[in-house]
């Protein structure tokens, strides 16, 4: 934790259980905190076009003009109407326009049955479709359940009703029968999924807050603690100066003398506290890790052997496992992951094994990895062939030197 100490030595297990065991260590870190790297995302632009995009299914609307002596009028008809319809129900996305989004799906589903139904185009069955898709988008699995249900209902009587021979009526209603439950149950676990997601972040960002306010808390105690005492002897002191100005004046210089040198031993003592909040540890880092990878139902174990790290390279550890862990949770689609932490008589070993697909190239986060375990001297290797490997070795001969510099400075 920021602004902690632990003694030398650990032992830590982590498991889904929530267990932790924990000896002995002694770390600390000299650098920021990093945010996890962020996955690839799509263009902006792609959002915007992508419902656009569906546009293209009403070419099935061509068929019959084409067969049907050129009788294009009736299609363009249904088609401009249809249009405006959609555009509206692509900016229909609040819960408040619900009621809208019915209404206009109603609306293209009406076009269906005009279009079926005054033998104005047989494959207006089309509409359905679009029109299933619109009502059950970001609605429960219940209404989505009863307007798949009426959606089916009219293609079935529609069926018995149209104009087009028994040989070639059902191709033109059987992609709709089958599209349109299909559409709703993808629009079902999509909206499913989008309530998770909306409960994962209100949850992180509660735990989040109310850290903040513990940390707070913590740092006002600390500074309170810290600079109590060295205030009030600098007023007492400061004090007895002024009074032994004019009767003692060599002593009030000493005084005086003492006051700097107890400001001077106060500013480093913050100085120390704050460099120790902008830290964190290899222990905090494999929580955070153990809290994501669970939301995500990814299985993770850490082990930590016994071993000395001073806070350079608990830092490096630190954030190499963070970088890792983003990758299993981004890209590797694994159920399990494991880290170890080892030492021998030349290095310091993180290793991080997870049972995902493997491959991949390595993208700007381990690039990044690899400048700064070399810039300390180690070296980061990873392998795909069985799921993916991430080793990072940091040589032992930096502790003392690492130590002797911060003793030092």
């Amino acid at each position: 934790m920021p602004g902690s100490e632990y003694p030398a030595h650990t032992w830590t297990r982590f498991d889904l259980s929530g267990t932790t065991r924990m000896e002995s260590t002694h770390v600390a870190i000299d650098t920021a905190r990093e945010p996890i790297a962020e996955a690839p995302k799509r263009p902006r632009w792609w959002p915007t076009v992508e419902p656009y995009a569906y546009l293209i299914y009403l070419a099935f609307l061509v068929f019959e003009p084409m067969s049907d002596e050129g009788r294009w009028m009736p299609t363009l008809v249904l088609v401009g109407i249809f249009l405006p319809l959609y555009v509206l129900s692509v900016h229909l996305t609040d819960a408040k326009d619900r009621p809208k989004l019915f209404a206009t799906a109603a609306a293209v589903a009406a076009l269906g049955v005009v279009g079926v139904g005054f033998h104005l185009n047989a494959n207006a069955t089309i509409f359905f479709i679009y029109a299933s898709a619109m009502a059950t988008h970001n609605t429960t699995a219940k209404t989505a359940a009863i307007i798949v249900v009426l959606t089916l209902a009219v293609l079935t009587a529609m069926y018995f009703f149209s104009h087009v021979p028994h040989t070639f009526r059902w191709a033109l209603f059987l992609p709709a029968w089958l599209l349109v439950p299909g559409i709703a149950a993808s629009q079902v676990i999509q909206n499913e999924r989008m309530r998770q997601n909306a409960r994962l972040r209100l949850s992180q960002e509660e735990v989040e807050r109310l850290a903040a306010i513990a940390e707070r808390e913590r740092i006002s105690r600390d500074l309170h603690d810290l600079l109590g005492h060295t205030l009030s002897t600098i007023t007492l002191k400061s004090a007895l100066a002024a009074r032994l100005a004019t009767s003692d004046p060599k002593r009030a210089g000493q005084e005086m003398r003492d006051v700097e040198s107890i400001s001077r031993d106060g500013l480093d003592q913050v100085r120390e506290a704050v460099r120790g909040y902008r830290t964190t540890g290899l222990a905090e880092e494999v929580a955070g890790v153990r809290q994501a990878l669970g939301a995500a139902d990814i299985a993770f174990e850490m082990a930590l052997e016994p071993v000395d790290l001073t806070p350079i390279q608990e830092s490096a550890l630190a954030l190499a496992l963070r970088e890792g862990a983003t990758n299993v949770l981004r890209h590797s689609g694994a159920t399990r992951a494991q880290a170890t932490v080892t030492a021998n008589t030349d290095a310091v070993v993180l290793t991080l094994t997870d049972n995902g697909c493997g491959g991949g190239r390595d993208g700007f986060g381990i690039s990044g990895l690899r400048d700064r375990i070399g810039a300390l001297g180690g070296r980061v290797s990873r392998t795909t062939d069985d799921g993916t490997t991430l080793s990072v070795a940091l040589p032992r001969s930096d502790a003392g030197s690492a130590t002797q510099a911060a003793q030092r400075s």
